[in-house]
This record gives C-alpha cells, sequence and structure tokens, in this order.
C-alpha cells in the first residue's frame, strides 16, 4: 500500500513540463482540490484562481476559478486540463471580475500560522480520504466529518457555486 500525499501530489504536478506547457498565466495559484472517481480511477482536479492584494487586510480580491487540472491520484498520470472561459457552462463568468475577499469569517480568527496549519490539517483529511477511497484503509464517519468542517471552514464561500459546478457529487458530499 503506497502512501497518498495530496499536498505532495499538487506540487509534484506543477514541477512537471505539462503544468508549464499550461501557460497558466502568473498569479494563478492551486486552489483546494476535488476528488473524484473517473473510470473507476480516483481522480484529484486542482483548481487554478487568482488573488489580488488590495492593501486592506481581509480584502484580498478573489476571483473565479479559470483552470482545472485533472490527475489520477494512485500514479499521478495527468488526465486533464480544462480553460473554464471555453466551457458553456461558465460562458456568463467574467474571470477578471473579482467574486469576494480573503480572509472570509470563519478563517479570520487565525493568524499566518493557524492558517497554515489549518491548511496543512485540511490536506491531511484530503490524504486520509483518498487512502481510505483507494485502499480500503481505516477511515470513521468522525474523520469524514472532520474533513467536511475543514474543507468548509477554509474555502471561501465566493467559491462555492464553482465547486458546485465542477462537481455535483463532491460538492453535495462536503460542501455545507
Amino acid at each position: 500500500m503506497k502512501n497518498i500525499d495530496i499536498a505532495q501530489i499538487i506540487k509534484n504536478v506543477k514541477s512537471r513540463e505539462f503544468y508549464y506547457n499550461c501557460e497558466i498565466p502568473m498569479g494563478y495559484v492551486d486552489g483546494y482540490p476535488v476528488l473524484s472517481i473517473k473510470n473507476s480511477k480516483l481522480c484529484l482536479t486542482i483548481p487554478f484562481l487568482k488573488y489580488k492584494i488590495t492593501g486592506e487586510v481581509d480584502k484580498t480580491l478573489v476571483y473565479p476559478i479559470k483552470y482545472l487540472i485533472t490527475v489520477s491520484v494512485s500514479d499521478e498520470k495527468i488526465v486533464g486540463f480544462e480553460d473554464l472561459s471555453f466551457d458553456p457552462l461558465f460562458r456568463k463568468v467574467d474571470f477578471d471580475k473579482p467574486i469576494g475577499f480573503f480572509r472570509h469569517d470563519a478563517v479570520k480568527k487565525y493568524n499566518k500560522h493557524e492558517f497554515k496549519e489549518k491548511r496543512a490539517e485540511l490536506y491531511n483529511m484530503y490524504s486520509k480520504t483518498a487512502m481510505a477511497i483507494l485502499y480500503n484503509a481505516p477511515y470513521s464517519e468522525g474523520e469524514d466529518n472532520q474533513f467536511k468542517d475543514l474543507f468548509n471552514i477554509m474555502l471561501e464561500p465566493c467559491l462555492t457555486p464553482i465547486y458546485k459546478a465542477i462537481d455535483k457529487d463532491f460538492s453535495d458530499k462536503y460542501l455545507k
């Protein structure tokens, strides 16, 4: 049984030639990924969006997710790339217009160090979930609830509709 580290998979994807060939513009960063089953394989869809610092505390602009890279978790094979500006479902989205602010109310209470710890905790929960799906590793309802709670705390509320459009099954299970 191979250990799954979702944060490392994301780093690996971003260090590959494929990522650079996608020509995702500078300033785009990875958001929280989506776990899904595609053709009986567990996949990780990594969204990319941009933020713009305004100079005001808790007023960093959040823009819509524009790009998606999907990777098979077990072998880290890249299986998809999407530019949502070409997806008919997103035809009315203005990707150059901010949709919200960071930091949202649920994370304002955390300082930078605490925020990083929560983010690492969330990625650990992604990894545990992936291990449970791939290898039937122990995973309790409490851990599933912890993942849901952390995901909902960390995700900017303005991104919720986009997550719902990207993957209904993941959203139905993990978004409150």
